[in-house]
């Protein structure tokens, strides 16, 4: 159901985790296409805006039973600034927090089999739901920004926490919230990754057109997945590791084996428990060989990774320069060369985030 581009990030991915998976790929003229699947963390707010830095636009899908309400109305929030639209598809569900961030698209999308719900914020006490009237003036005041009439608001916030209002078209256009019901099926011309011109190093053959734009897209479409999953789970990037290396590798100037590279990007990911890596898209240039099913793809990316454990934060630039290998009857390349190296990087003691809401907004799931 969702965009052919994230096949790439689906193949990698096995399982679902309880924490939201935030996943971003760039579409044409600096706009993104944002996937927000699970439940909302209070974190997410971070995450969802790191991953959106690289873009001036684009689209927000939606797809969660619902999490944290600050994370809900910050995402919302970032969404509506830069002018994001977004989407719940149709046979999927957004409630509680995740439709608090599905309000904040410029452009409110909902397939025909959509569920979008809402309800009144609550904390949890002594193991029950309870509402809370400042996580709730805070949830009102954000949907006054949007522009939401007395009657919308009413209705988008009056159910308890134990219950749901579910939102159809119908009820949308009765009380001003506006949207459109939207189906990719039905469109014509889904928003797609946008590769640029083939390249065809001299002496290399020319290829057909669409079989070099293919590599190259499915390279960029490979990398934005790596880093995307690197910035994720550990345990979700340790399942896959040793599949996206070939064997042996040249590694920064040094042939080593699959399972040695296997053995330090452990060591990596355990010094650094959280991690978020971001491409820029604009600085991707990639150089295919139809004859061989090679492509050279480098870049820039930004960085930024912590260890609480020893109270250190590493965040910067860098360059990354990988050799890829498209096998045959096999739809993702594996690596056959590795290299990079940092443009700039500061280093300095984690700071304790104090937070901006009322902690009772970390809780808003409807169960």
């Amino acid at each position: 159901m969702l965009f052919r581009i994230f096949a790439v990030v689906a193949f990698l991915v096995s399982g679902a985790a309880q924490a939201a998976e935030i996943s971003a790929l760039p579409l044409k003229d600096r706009d993104g296409l944002i996937l927000i699947k699970g439940d909302l963390k209070y974190e997410d707010r971070e995450i969802f805006l790191t991953k959106i830095a690289p873009f001036s636009g684009g689209l927000v899908i939606l797809e969660s039973d619902g999490g944290s309400a600050y994370a809900g109305i910050e995402i919302g929030k970032a969404i509506r600034m830069r002018g994001f639209k977004t989407l719940v598809e149709s046979g999927t569900k957004c409630a509680s927090a995740c439709a608090i961030a599905w309000l904040g698209g410029q452009e409110r999308l909902m397939g025909k089999a959509a569920i979008v719900g809402f309800h009144a914020v609550y904390t949890t006490r002594s193991g029950a739901p309870v509402e809370t009237g400042a996580g709730n003036a805070i949830y009102g005041a954000y949907l006054g920004q949007l522009g939401l009439s007395d009657q919308a608001i009413h209705f988008l916030s009056n159910a308890p926490p134990n219950s749901m209002n579910w939102l159809t078209p119908t009820d949308a256009e009765s009380i001003g919230i506006s949207l459109r019901v939207f189906d990719f099926k039905a469109s014509s011309s889904p928003p797609t990754a946008t590769p640029a011109s083939p390249i065809n190093p001299p002496g290399l053959g020319r290829a057909p057109a669409t079989e070099a734009l293919n590599l190259e897209s499915r390279s960029r479409d490979f990398v934005i997945a790596l880093n995307n999953l690197l910035s994720g789970p550990t345990d979700q990037y340790l399942k896959i590791v040793d599949g996206l290396y070939a064997d042996p590798v040249v590694y920064f100037g040094k042939q080593m084996s699959r399972a040695e590279i296997v053995v330090q990007l452990t060591k990596f990911i355990d010094r650094w428990p959280v991690r978020a890596y971001v491409v820029r898209p604009d600085s991707l240039k990639v150089q295919c060989s139809y004859e061989t099913s090679v492509c050279q793809i480098s870049g820039l990316l930004e960085f930024s990774a912590k260890s609480v454990a020893r109270n250190q934060w590493s965040r910067g630039s860098a360059t990354f320069d990988y050799l890829l290998s498209f096998r045959p009857n096999a739809r993702w390349p594996v690596i056959v060369g590795e290299g990079g190296s940092i443009v700039d990087r500061q280093m300095s003691a984690l700071q304790t985030i104090v937070p901006r809401y009322p902690q009772d907004l970390d809780a808003s799931h409807n169960r």
